[in-house]
C-alpha cells in the first residue's frame, strides 16, 4: 500500500451513484479521470482519504466500500497485509512497520502479485503541500515483454559466448599462429599454437610488448612490415625467426590492417604459417629431380659410351700387347688405356650417384667398416693429417651397401683433406641415436633407432651459401681441374639410398661437420638377399671349342667382340639383331652359345632372345651384356642364373662368362612337353 505524507485539508469527493464525485470538478474531468489506465489516490497529512479514481479500486481488488472520504489510511495497510500482498507474516506487525515509513514520508515503489499471474505496479510520493499521491498500473504485460526480452538476451548471450568459443576452438586449431597487435605492438590476442611457439599461455600472451616476446633479430628484420601494416597496408612476406628454444624456422607471416567504422588503422592481425617443411621438401623435390635428370642423362648415354669404351680398349689392349714394353707403348698407348678405363669408372659413378646402379644392402658393423677403410686412410693421408675414431658400445647394425659405405668416407675424407690442406684433425664419431617424432617429420624418416655417424675436420669450412649447395652434382667450391664435384653428391646418394639422412654443419674457418644418420637393422627391413650366380663349373676337354653367335648392332663393337672371342679360339657367326639371329639358330643347329646385346633394334631385344632360345633351344648357353647397367640389372633380376657382361668389359669377364655359358649349354635339360 502506497504511503501518504502529512498535511491538512478536507475531503473533497463523495461516492454517488458508483462513482467519485468531487466538489468543483466538471463531470468531463471526473470522467477523464475515471478513464485513466493508472489508478490514484491522495491522502492528506493526516492520512485520511481525500480523492481517488475507480482504477485504483480495480487494481488493487479493493471493495467499493473501503474507499470513501475521509478513509483512514491503516485500513487500506490492514487490508493489503491481511491479504498478502506484503509477503508473509504477522499482519499486525506489517501494519505497524508500513504506518511507521508512512510518517516518516518514504517514496516507495513496489511491484505487488496478483492473482491469474497479473503484476501491479505501486508508487506512492509525498506531496509538497504535505499530502501523500499514490499511483498504481497494470505492468503485467511490461513485465511479460521484460522477461521475454531477458530470455532473448541470455539466449543471444548463450550464443554469442558459444560463437566465440568455436571460433577460439578454430583458432587454436588451425596450423598456424594468429595474434592480435594493437597500434604500440601490445599483444591483444594470442591463439594456443602463437603463444606455444614463446613458451608461454595465450593468457600470458595479453598485454605483453613485441619487444618481450620476439627475439630481437626478428624484430628487427620484422619491424618495417609492422610499420607497413600500421599504415593500413596488406603485408606477405617470409623470414627466418628465432624461438625461445633456439630453434630456427622458416615462417611465412600474414599482416592485415585492423579498421573500425571510422576507418583509421588501430592495430593489425598476424597469421603467421611454419613453412620449413614445405621448404625442406621442395629443396628435397629439386635435389630429387637433379639427380633424376642426371640419371636419365648419364643412362641414356652409358650405353653408347660403354659402346665406344668398348672399341677403344678393345683395339688399345691389343695394340698395347703387340708393341711390347717400349717407349712408344708408355707415352702413347698407356695414357690412352688409362685415359679409357677412368671413363668407364666415370660412367659408374654418374650410374651410382643417380642411383642406377645395383644396390645391395646388408647388415653391416659401422665400426668395424670405419676402422678398415681407416687403416686405409692412415696409410694414404699426409702424416699431419690425424684421423681419430670413437665409437659407442653396443651398437646395432646398420642396413647399408657396405662397399659404397666405404666410398663415401672416402671422398669426405678426400674433402676434409682439401679442407685441411693435409694438416689438421678428422674425427669420426660413431653413436646410436633414436630419432624423435619431431625430426623424423622434418627429415622424412620413420622414428626409430639409428646410427649415427658424426664425420668433422677442423679445415677452412664453408660459406651458407656452399652448404646450400654442397651436394648438388658438379659442385665444387676447388680451383678448376681440381675436384669433379661428384664426391659429395655421391655421399648424398649413398645416404639417400641407404634410407638415411645427412646434414651438414660449417662456417667459414671453423671447419665442417657432416651428420649422417643410417637405419639400423631393426628399424629396415632386410631385401631380398642377391641371387649369386653359379660358378662355372670346370669344363672338360674338348677338341675344339663349339660354335659360338654374336649378335650385336654396333658394327665397330661387334668387330672388336669378334677379335676377343676368335682370340679365345671359338669359332662364331655374326648377327646385327635379335631377329636375324633368332633365323640363323632355326637354320644352324650346331651354335651351342650366343652372346648378345640387350638393347637393338627389331621386334627381338636381347631379353626376347634369351626367353625364346629358353623355350626352343634350352641346351644353347646365353650370355648377354650392355653398356646401360639399368638393363644389366634388369636381366640379372628376370634371368636370374644368366651370365651377364657390363661393357667395357675384359677378356678375363668374357671368358669367365663363355665357360659359364658352355657349362649351362651341357647340362641336362629338362624334357620338353609338346
Amino acid at each position: 500500500m502506497l504511503h501518504a505524507g502529512r498535511g491538512g485539508g478536507e475531503p473533497i469527493g463523495i461516492e454517488m451513484d458508483n462513482r467519485p464525485v468531487r466538489p468543483g470538478l466538471s463531470v468531463p474531468l471526473e470522467e477523464a479521470l475515471n478513464e485513466l489506465e493508472e489508478g490514484f489516490a491522495v491522502f492528506d497529512a493526516e492520512f485520511r482519504l481525500l480523492a481517488w479514481n475507480r482504477r485504483f479500486l480495480e487494481l488493487h481488488d479493493l471493495p467499493a466500500a473501503l474507499a470513501f472520504p475521509g478513509a483512514a489510511y491503516e485500513s487500506f495497510v490492514r487490508c493489503f497485509a491481511e491479504r498478502g500482498d506484503y509477503g508473509p507474516g504477522d499482519a499486525a506487525v506489517l501494519v505497524r512497520g508500513r504506518m511507521a515509513g508512512a510518517r516518516r514520508a518514504e517514496r516507495i515503489q513496489i511491484e505487488l502479485a496478483k492473482p491469474m499471474d497479473r503484476v501491479i505496479e505501486a508508487v506512492g510520493r509525498p506531496l509538497a503541500s504535505g499530502g501523500y499521491l499514490s499511483t498504481c498500473a497494470d505492468v503485467t504485460a511490461r513485465r511479460n515483454r521484460a522477461v521475454q526480452l531477458e530470455a532473448q538476451v541470455e539466449e543471444r548471450t548463450r550464443a554469442l559466448r558459444l560463437s566465440e568459443e568455436r571460433l577460439a576452438l578454430i583458432a587454436d586449431e588451425v596450423p598456424a599462429g594468429i595474434a592480435h597487435f594493437d597500434s604500440e605492438l601490445h599483444i591483444l590476442y594470442a591463439n594456443r599454437r602463437f603463444a606455444r611457439a614463446y613458451r608461454r599461455s595465450p593468457a600470458e600472451m595479453i598485454g605483453l610488448h613485441a619487444t618481450e616476446v620476439l627475439s630481437a633479430r626478428t624484430l628487427g628484420e620484422s619491424e618495417r612490415y609492422f610499420e607497413q601494416a600500421r599504415r593500413g597496408a596488406l603485408v606477405d612476406f617470409e623470414m627466418r625467426v628465432e624461438l625461445p628454444d633456439g630453434r630456427i624456422k622458416d615462417i611465412r607471416t600474414l599482416l592485415r590492417p585492423e579498421r573500425p567504422s571510422s576507418g583509421e588503422v588501430i592495430g593489425f592481425y598476424l597469421l603467421s604459417i611454419d613453412v620449413t617443411r614445405r621448404k625442406a621438401a621442395m629443396a628435397a623435390l629439386m635435389g630429387a629431380q637433379k639427380m633424376d635428370a642426371l640419371g636419365r642423362m648419364a643412362s641414356g648415354i652409358s650405353h653408347d659410351f660403354n659402346n665406344l669404351l668398348t672399341v677403344i680398349l678393345g683395339n688399345l689392349l691389343p695394340l698395347s700387347e703387340e708393341i711390347g714394353e717400349g717407349e712408344l707403348n708408355r707415352e702413347f698407348l698407356a695414357p690412352a688405356i688409362a685415359a679409357a678405363r677412368r671413363g668407364s669408372a666415370l660412367t659408374q659413378r654418374l650410374l651410382t650417384l643417380a642411383r642406377r646402379e645395383q644396390f645391395a644392402p646388408e647388415p653391416t658393423d659401422i665400426p668395424g667398416a670405419v676402422a678398415e677403410i681407416c687403416t686405409l686412410l692412415r696409410a694414404s693421408m699426409p702424416r699431419k693429417l690425424v684421423i681419430g675414431t670413437e665409437s659407442a658400445a653396443e651398437l646395432p647394425p646398420a642396413l647399408v651397401d657396405r662397399s659404397q659405405l666405404e666410398m663415401a668416407l672416402l671422398n669426405l675424407a678426400m674433402n676434409a683433406r682439401d679442407a685441411t690442406g693435409g694438416a689438421g684433425q678428422i674425427r669420426i664419431e660413431i653413436a646410436p641415436y633414436d630419432l624423435p617424432p619431431q625430426e623424423a617429420e622434418l627429415l622424412y624418416l620413420p622414428v626409430g633407432r639409428y646410427v649415427r655417424l658424426r664425420f668433422s675436420d677442423d679445415g677452412c669450412g664453408m660459406s651458407p651459401e656452399q652448404v646450400e649447395r654442397i651436394f648438388e652434382p658438379f659442385f665444387t667450391s676447388k680451383a678448376a681441374g681440381a675436384g669433379s664435384g661428384l664426391g659429395l653428391s655421391m655421399v648424398y646418394g649413398f645416404v639417400k639410398q641407404s634410407n638415411g639422412a645427412i646434414m651438414v654443419e660449417s662456417a667459414p674457418g671453423a671447419g665442417s661437420c657432416f651428420t649422417i644418420l643410417l637405419p639400423s637393422v631393426g628399424l629396415a627391413a632386410l631385401p631380398p638377399a642377391p641371387l649369386a650366380l653359379p660358378a662355372p663349373e670346370p669344363a672338360p676337354e674338348e677338341e675344339s671349342p663349339p660354335l659360338l653367335l654374336l649378335v650385336e648392332d654396333d658394327r665397330d663393337v661387334r668387330r672388336t667382340l669378334r677379335r676377343k672371342i676368335a682370340a679365345l679360339g671359338h669359332p662364331l657367326i655374326e648377327a646385327d639383331s635379335a631377329d636375324e639371329a633368332k633365323l640363323l639358330i632355326q637354320r644352324i643347329g650346331a651354335i651351342a652359345v650366343v652372346i648378345s646385346d640387350i638393347d637393338m633394334p627389331g621386334t627381338l631385344d636381347g631379353f626376347g632372345l634369351a626367353r625364346w632360345l629358353a623355350a626352343e633351344r634350352p641346351g644353347t648357353g646365353v650370355v648377354l651384356m650392355s653398356g646401360k647397367a639399368g638393363l644389366a640389372g634388369q636381366a640379372a633380376a628376370e634371368l636370374p642364373g644368366l651370365p651377364i657382361l657390363r661393357k667395357p668389359f675384359t677378356d678375363a669377364a668374357l671368358a669367365a662368362a663363355l665357360a659359364t655359358a658352355r657349362a649351362q649349354a651341357r647340362a641336362p635339360q629338362p624334357a620338353r612337353r609338346d
